[in-house]
């Protein structure tokens, strides 16, 4: 009974360590990558001319991030603005394995003092420290000395469980059937969502026996494919192609890579056995050789093998019918910076719609005689209506992944300006639904200048919204009295017509309708042009810093 419990608190000891490293693992790639994120554009821009830097940049970043897979969202989204392209970012996925095993190769490391030492240095810098960027780089050195907690928490709990006859049999089995070991190495490492936590698992058993070498090597080679398999999901469904290609590649090469192993397995094993003696460093250096072995292999090619995968998996064609993210990718919650750069890509790109396919066509929309432009603003509104919901759903996901107090500033500026864009397309779609009224057509002209005006200022509020252009968001903000005046006086001279008009008169001229309900309408549509033109300037005093 005692031996059972004794077993039973190891299995706890081991799981808990595990959890210790994951939560490691995750604090400080969400520390470092709030801390340089906001600094990579830049550096890319120097060092990606070649695909060959692309891989160093691409390992760099992953040992930065402590993940491949927000090396690989990273990546995506310079591919999205025009800053990479698909053979530079294949390069750059490239590096991340090799990034990936630099990182494994710390956690062979003995330094156990010296990771305590980096959560005390991190502690004081939380503590100390009024910066936020520098309270990111405390919140790293903190999950860093977490890891190796919990590497070492593992690594004690692991040697009494080879007492356990079931764990041995399966251990002993992954030795005798290396096929099996890879499926196993792919499988808990998708489940774990983390290579380096696979690579800890690997190395807490061998260095207490519970894991042989021959073992070892099937599952590095399975844990390799294993770390693409969220990536692959979180791809194929984004909506960006390049992202599709990206993660089908990645994973693509780990299983072309493994196959290409396969046939000289026993002497890859003995290579790896030769490069050291210690059984952590032989995990080690067996996914660094393997990562080598990829980038040799496929970085010649990486060129051919972009064009091959424009071809293969070419861009989907748009249906009009259909909303769907132009930005937005779901990967990018993993890396915040990146996805609330997605939201404000798609609402800029929202607020071009709606100038695009509802403001500009108006007019054209109200005089229209066969009233066919009124059923497509209404969709468009309807269309509008989706995109508000489901970016505000992607920004709530967002504002739970930690994010950093100008983060958070910039994500409630940004659904506040979600909403004002809804109200711009709702109140544009009650102009539409007015003029339809007019039993004729609606008498545009005395409106004329006050749309024009409300549109140009629509088109600078834009303008401000991508360029962030805080002086030109401000001469919006200036400019509103003048649409205020425009519209009293229009209101004015609308008003004066129905009181010179005579008593029980509906008189027409030149086809249009100039009832009294005519002028009810003409004044309802030129107070919505007024609140139209009052959302924008809500919209610029965000940009301005006023809101």
């Amino acid at each position: 009974m005692n031996n059972i419990t004794g077993i039973g608190m190891n299995v706890l000891t081991f799981l808990g360590g595990l959890g210790l490293f994951l939560y490691g693992v995750r604090v400080t790639s969400n520390g470092l990558q709030n801390f340089a994120a906001q600094k990579l554009r830049s550096v890319l821009q120097s060092v990606t001319k070649r695909t060959t830097v692309a891989v160093i940049f691409g390992m760099i970043m992953t040992v930065a991030f402590q993940s491949s897979a927000a090396t690989t969202v990273l990546t995506v989204e310079f591919v999205n603005t025009g800053m990479l392209n698909l053979a530079q970012a294949l390069g750059i996925v490239l590096g991340s394995a090799v990034g990936t095993s630099i990182t494994v190769q710390l956690l062979a490391f003995k330094m156990l003092p010296i990771a305590l030492g980096f959560v005390f240095m991190g502690f004081i810098l939380q503590l100390t420290v009024k910066t936020q960027r520098m309270k990111h780089l405390g919140q790293g050195l903190i999950g860093f000395g977490i890891i190796f907690v919990g590497m070492a928490t593992m690594s004690d709990a692991s040697q009494p469980l080879s007492q356990i006859p079931e764990v041995y049999y399966f251990l002993g089995s992954l030795e005798k059937n290396p096929i099996l070991a890879v499926l196993v190495g792919i499988l808990m490492t998708a489940v774990i969502q983390s290579s380096p936590a696979m690579f800890a698992i690997m190395m807490s058993l061998a260095t207490n026996g519970v894991l042989s070498l021959q073992a070892i090597i099937p599952l590095v080679l399975g844990a390799h494919t294993g770390g693409t398999v969220t990536t692959l999901f979180s791809g194929i469904a984004a909506p960006n192609m390049d992202a599709r290609r990206t993660a089908i590649a990645n994973m693509g090469q780990k299983v072309l890579g493994t196959i290409l192993v396969w046939p000289f397995l026993t002497q890859f094993t003995n290579l790896v056995a030769w490069t050291s003696t210690d059984v952590q460093r032989q995990v080690a250096n067996a996914h660094l050789l393997f990562s080598l072995f990829m980038v040799i292999i496929f970085l010649p090619f990486n060129s051919v093998l972009a064009k091959a995968l424009v071809k293969i998996f070419p861009d989907r064609q748009k249906h009009g019918d259909e909303p769907a993210f132009q930005y937005i990718d779901t990967a990018a919650l993993r890396l915040p910076s990146v996805g609330l750069k997605q939201v404000r890509q798609e609402t800029v790109a929202l607020g071009r719609f709606i100038l695009r396919e509802m403001l500009e066509v108006l007019p054209l929309a109200a005089l229209s005689s066969r009233r066919t432009e009124m059923y497509n603003i209404d969709a468009r509104e309807e269309r509008v209506d989706w995109y508000y919901k489901n970016i505000t759903s992607f920004t709530v996901d967002l504002n739970k992944q930690g994010l950093t107090e100008d983060q958070l500033e910039e994500s409630i500026d940004l659904q506040y300006i979600l909403k004002e864009f809804e109200n711009v397309a709702d109140n544009i779609a009650k102009v539409n639904s007015l003029a339809q009224k007019i039993e004729h057509r609606l008498e545009w002209e005395p409106m004329q200048e006050i749309y024009d005006k409300v549109r140009e200022r629509f088109v600078s509020m834009l303008q401000a919204l991508e360029q962030k252009d805080e002086a030109l968001a401000g001469k919006v903000i200036r400019e509103h009295p003048e649409i205020v005046r425009l519209k009293q006086a229009l209101q004015f001279n609308i008003y004066a017509e129905i009181f010179n008009q005579p008593e029980g008169s509906a008189q027409q001229h030149g086809g249009y309708d100039e009832s009294p309900d005519t002028h009810a309408v003409m004044i309802d549509i030129i107070i919505l042009f007024h609140s139209i033109d009052e959302h924008t300037v809500n919209i610029a005093q965000v940009i301005f810093g006023i809101v």
